[in-house]
């Protein structure tokens, strides 16, 4: 898979998301142990803008070595932040809420696996072009 098309899905996997956590801002907060939706909404805004820097990065003729690092610790980020989430949250979320972490957390780990593992190829490419 071409590195254009890993952030063009990532972007677009990241805009569900967010527009998912919005959609449903009635029935999450609850699930989370919350009072109210702000804490989901920053946190779609916050995905909305980071899946606008990958379909910004997406859209570039080659995507660089760095540019792919750095999403990929982005969402290596994430994947951590969601673990320390739930071992500090766990009592506090409802199962369904437990599961959208894990979910989500396994689904941005394949991103940020796949944007390193093409990193590590453009190297090689760039490598071999010189």
């Amino acid at each position: 898979m071409k590195p254009n098309h890993i952030l063009q899905l990532n972007a677009l996997a990241t805009a569900a998301c967010a527009a998912g956590t919005l959609a449903t801002r009635g029935l999450l907060p609850a699930h989370f142990g919350l009072a109210t939706p702000f804490v989901l909404d920053v946190l779609a805004v916050g995905l909305l803008v980071y899946a606008g820097a990958l379909a910004a990065a997406a859209r570039r003729t080659i995507v660089d070595r760095s540019t792919l690092l750095i999403f990929a610790a982005g969402d290596g980020l994430w994947v951590a932040g969601s673990a320390v989430v739930l071992l500090l949250f766990w009592s506090q979320f409802t199962p369904v809420a437990r599961t959208l972490v894990i979910v989500v957390a396994l689904a941005v780990d394949v991103f940020a696996t796949l944007q390193y593992r093409a990193a590590g190829t453009s190297k090689a490419r760039t490598l071999e072009a010189a």
